[in-house]
């Protein structure tokens, strides 16, 4: 392929969309105290949640550094790309953008960053699509130019079953306190603008999770959709949600998966994301 795909693995694209597409993922750091650990590489989604429970404070996170950018550009023109394509999560949630530019200085080939303004699999389904369109022998482009509507089209909601690490961790800075925790009130967030944002809120979780639904169904309507339903750690409760996402929307794939250390890291057990965009 003359344009190669790359991205950080908080963009959620299973590893079959990497194998079958050539997507070169680079893996952040997810830290427990003085230990770091490379995202899917040196720690497990069931690894990570064991030492969650038995943390006595709240992992941190960090982005792929630069070198590991560095090394992704130089594997992508070892294999024979002239272009590479960097999809990562919102530069406004985080600086992997930044620093995917900063390796770009040096790279050996030709580098397009892409602002995914999402995150999970709102920037997973952005790289995935640029991937299919350089395995359809697309110059970059053109990738990026169809790209935009795609990033335009992408729904993003998603419900926590705690506020305490998404505000541990400043990724929804208008989110205040223990909102509504008492009265089991459950906030419904949205990807507006690169940033998670309070869109409204439910009183408990069946109601919570079903508002996700209904605020991504209003936009996505019945048009055949591309689907992903990320959670962290119900996997159960996610697979009865998969059913009810079919039952209402046009699906016309569908992936559900835990959103892994680094994003769980931020998000908290619990919580339930659905991304979707139309296909055009």
């Amino acid at each position: 392929m003359r344009v190669r795909v790359l991205t950080d693995s908080s963009t959620n694209v299973p590893d079959s969309y990497l194998t079958q597409l050539g997507i070169i993922e680079l893996p952040a750091l997810v830290n427990f105290g003085t230990r770091s650990f490379l995202n899917k590489v040196e720690l497990s989604t069931e690894e990570f949640y064991r030492q969650l429970a038995a943390a006595d404070t709240l992992p941190t996170t960090a982005q792929p550094l630069p070198k590991q950018f560095a090394a992704g550009y130089e594997q992508a023109a070892a294999e024979g790309a002239d272009e590479a394509i960097v999809v990562v999560v919102s530069g406004r949630m985080s600086g992997t953008l930044n620093t995917a530019a900063v390796a770009a200085e040096t790279a050996p080939i030709k580098v397009h960053l892409w602002d995914s303004m999402s995150a999970s699999m709102g920037a997973g389904w952005q790289a995935i699509a640029a991937a299919e369109m350089a395995h359809a022998g697309l110059d970059a482009s053109v990738i990026l130019a169809r790209l935009e509507p795609i990033r335009a089209r992408m729904q993003a909601v998603t419900t926590p079953a705690t506020l305490r690490y998404l505000i541990a961790g400043g990724r929804a800075p208008r989110l205040k306190g223990n909102i509504g925790e008492v009265l089991d009130i459950k906030p419904i967030l949205a990807m507006v603008d690169g940033l998670l944002d309070p869109v409204g809120q439910a009183r408990g979780r069946r109601k919570a999770v079903a508002e996700v639904l209904n605020r991504v169904a209003e936009v996505v309507g019945d048009k055949p959709a591309r689907v992903a339903i990320t959670h962290a750690n119900v996997p159960d409760e996610a697979a009865q949600f998969a059913q009810t996402v079919q039952a209402r929307l046009n699906v016309a794939e569908l992936v559900v998966t835990d959103l892994g250390p680094v994003l769980a890291t931020l998000a908290g057990p619990g919580i339930m994301a659905l991304c979707a965009y139309t296909l055009e």
